[in-house]
């Protein structure tokens, strides 16, 4: 999956911001997977970005 910059940009203005709140999402997914509350067949980082860029993620500076 290819995600243009600029999408992300839209939502945070600081890059590494960005990648540290996916980061912190796909590891929150991951755990649920584990825990088999989310499905197998789903990636936790790519979730993570599209939830990110859909600004369903919140977060605290």
């Amino acid at each position: 999956m290819i995600v243009p910059a600029e999408k992300i940009y839209k939502r945070f203005e600081n890059k590494y911001k960005a990648v540290n709140v996916a980061a912190l999402e796909a590891r929150k997914l991951k755990d649920e997977q584990t825990k088999g509350l989310l499905e197998e067949h789903i990636k936790p980082v790519i979730e993570a970005i599209r939830r990110l860029i859909a600004g369903k993620i919140r977060y605290k500076d």
